[in-house]
């Protein structure tokens, strides 16, 4: 940093923002996006799915529609919910029972950190 220049840390940046996301998404607040499977509904946010999913990310960038309804095939709701709640989160806690099902869900959309190799940020 040059001379006089100050670096500011929000210390809890991290933690912050994602309780802050995960809270719009229970909310249903700034959602621009809807995912259907077997009868169930889940709004959520283009920019989470874009940043954790490759195939979300591809599917937005070729998909002009400001609200998509995106149904979703050969996945169950639970495994859905399930990675909803790792892209917001971060963390998902699954029955060892359930994990190659998940993990299988995961590939299917590319999830970021499960199925695709975690890339660190560039900096």
């Amino acid at each position: 940093m040059g001379d006089g220049m100050l670096s500011l840390y929000w210390n809890n940046h991290k933690a912050t923002f994602c309780h802050i996301l995960s809270t719009l998404r229970e909310k249903e607040r700034y959602t621009d996006v809807t995912l259907a499977c077997q009868g169930k509904f889940y709004q959520v946010h283009k920019l989470v799915l874009s940043a954790c999913s490759e195939y979300f990310e591809s599917m937005f960038e070729n998909t002009p529609c400001k609200h998509p309804v995106i149904v979703l095939k050969d996945i169950k709701p639970d495994d859905i919910e399930a990675l909803l709640s790792y892209m917001y989160a971060g963390v998902v806690s699954v029955a060892q029972n359930d994990l190659a099902r998940l993990i299988k869900a995961a590939e299917l959309l590319q999830i970021k950190g499960l199925a695709v190799p975690d890339e660190p940020p560039l900096s």
